[in-house]
């Protein structure tokens, strides 16, 4: 593994981490963001982070689509690998990572992954390299959502699969808020199954080949229908305890019909005719 993979030199080394973009106001946010999670000894020890169960709901339902559409051998890299949790499942692929957290970047290579630094617009590798690409929670961050997806998609082989993960129907308020989240930029959009077949199949003449939601937690602002009687919220959430105490199975079919998921996949398949379109706008 290593620099045969890349289309163009690094700008620099730091250690043996490739850098490929300039630090900006955009990289030092994010860059905050990631040492304040590191402070963090649980999810939960401050507002804007997901508490470990969700995240790992989340987690699991990539993995298993990652198990369900990577053989051994196949090349995968992960745009936004953050501490490398996904990709630490699956030692019998060739990984690779981008990011642009130093912090989380150097975690990541512990676990025997080949990263480099770089924002999405600057990717760095070579065109139609990868069999499958997984994107979690980036595409909500981007500033420029359709070039992030036309350079992600330029280096995944036609035939290939983009495995994407982003917040499901997010109330975005929070994000406006210095008291809740501190930093100028967080989440910039929100998603549902529309926006993202219009992006993929509409935009980018890709093939949508399935979608899979994550993360159910009983929240009041995750409530599918506001139920107009007092104190609704403590009401079912020691209701729900009490299911979820007696039988689970019960408990998570309730979850999920009263509240909406946290997250979304979408399992995205790079057609020839996108290869086809692409070479017709450019």
């Amino acid at each position: 593994m290593g620099g045969e993979v890349y289309a163009k030199e690094p700008l620099e080394l730091r250690g043996a981490i490739p850098v490929f973009s300039q630090a900006n106001e955009y990289t030092d946010n994010y860059e905050q963001m990631s040492k304040d999670r590191l402070k963090s000894i649980q999810w939960e020890a401050d507002r804007h982070w997901l508490p470990e169960e969700i995240l790992s709901q989340m987690e699991n339902s990539t993995i298993s689509l990652i198990e369900k559409y990577s053989k051994p051998g196949d090349m995968i890299l992960d745009v936004g690998i953050g501490m490398g949790r996904l990709l630490s499942h699956f030692p019998s692929l060739q990984r690779y990572g981008m990011d642009i957290s130093l912090s989380y970047l150097e975690i990541a290579r512990t676990k025997g992954i080949d990263v480099c630094y770089a924002l999405v617009e600057d990717m760095p590798y070579k065109e139609e390299l990868f069999d499958i690409i997984v994107c979690t929670d980036v595409l909500e961050h981007v500033l420029d959502l359709n070039q992030s997806c036309i350079k992600i998609l330029s280096v995944l082989k036609t035939g290939g699969t983009l495995i994407v993960r982003v917040p499901f129907r997010e109330e975005l308020s929070p994000y406006l808020d210095p008291t809740i989240c501190p930093y100028k930029y967080a989440h910039l959009r929100n998603f549902d199954e529309n926006s993202l077949r219009l992006l993929f199949e509409r935009v980018f003449d890709c093939e949508i080949i399935e979608m899979k939601t994550a993360g159910y937690q009983p929240t009041s602002s995750r409530l599918k229908c506001p139920f107009p009687f007092p104190r609704r919220d403590w009401i079912l959430f020691h209701l729900l305890s009490v299911i979820n105490k007696l039988y689970i199975p019960v408990y998570e079919t309730i979850l999920r019909a009263l509240y909406r998921p946290v997250e979304i996949n979408v399992v995205v398949g790079k057609t020839d005719s996108y290869r086809l379109e692409r070479c017709k706008r450019e």
